[in-house]
């Protein structure tokens, strides 16, 4: 029998990364219209998300439902926060998409950090961190590269965009870009800004085992009391390096969420 796991490792040979991820938003937005009649179920998405996603749908890693599955956790967090001084990290900022969702809707008086290595360090990336148990990432270029991922990706636009938006502007919060393979390649200016915080909020989105683990081993210690962490690759079945990492690093599931959309949610 076929698994549906082969079928997409094969896609994914034939397509470049962009292109599916244009197909699977595509896919996921159809899935999730008929779903609604099938179910008789349907959210009433708000303004605000649904501008913020007009502007970044077109180059987001992200469908739809995983992008306001982040958008309601922010909104949580908010909450539980409040009046709080927090900083929020990500971890796997690609083109942006979530960097600019959480800057957009993360409220006042919290710095807002971004790790990724922005397509500069896939040498790094494929040498030291794809393990045997990426499979979807053996035998071929990297994904993570300016060829492919970051093909037609400005840094310095990114940054200015969240710099403008109101929070930001007005100086009450804070972006600070890192940019290296974490943790082997980073500036040690740049790690000890990270390594001597406490956050409220962590979005994780390696795709990989190890920089999964490496990244679950740094922030775990780090969270505050109740800080909420988002894991989005759990439940991908061409990403199981993710889930191996997750398990193996012993990260107690009795306290996470799983997500219909592969996302996984520890408290």
């Amino acid at each position: 029998m076929i698994k549906f796991k082969n079928i997409r490792s094969k896609v994914s040979k034939i397509f470049t990364e962009t292109q599916q991820m244009k197909i699977i938003v595509k896919l996921s937005s159809i899935f999730w219209f008929f779903r609604k009649y099938f179910l008789g179920v349907e959210l009433d998405y708000d303004k605000p998300f649904l501008d913020n996603w007009a502007k970044v749908k077109n180059f987001s890693s992200l469908d739809k439902e995983r992008n306001y599955s982040l958008y309601q956790l922010i909104k949580i967090h908010n909450e539980k926060f409040k009046d709080i001084k927090t900083n929020a990290i990500e971890f796997g900022v690609s083109a942006g998409s979530s960097l600019i969702t959480i800057s957009k809707f993360i409220k006042k008086n919290t710095d807002v950090y971004g790790v990724d290595s922005f397509g500069e360090f896939s040498k790094e990336i494929k040498e030291l961190s794809t393990s045997s148990d990426d499979k979807n990432y053996l035998g071929k270029e990297v994904a993570f590269n300016i060829n492919t991922r970051f093909k037609d990706f400005n840094l310095d636009d990114l940054q200015n965009y969240i710099k403008n938006l109101k929070n930001f502007k007005n100086n009450e919060n804070k972006l600070i870009i890192i940019k290296g393979h974490f943790p082997s390649k980073i500036n040690k200016d740049d790690y000890e800004s990270i390594k001597n915080i406490k956050y409220s909020f962590c979005y994780l989105d390696f795709d990989l085992k190890k920089s999964t683990f490496d990244a679950l081993e740094f922030i775990l210690p780090r969270l505050e009391k109740g800080a909420f962490l988002l894991i989005d690759d759990y439940n991908f079945i061409n990403q199981e390096g993710c889930k191996l990492a997750v398990n193996e690093f012993g990260l107690n599931i009795n306290s996470c969420f799983q997500t219909q959309s592969g996302q996984l949610i520890y408290i």
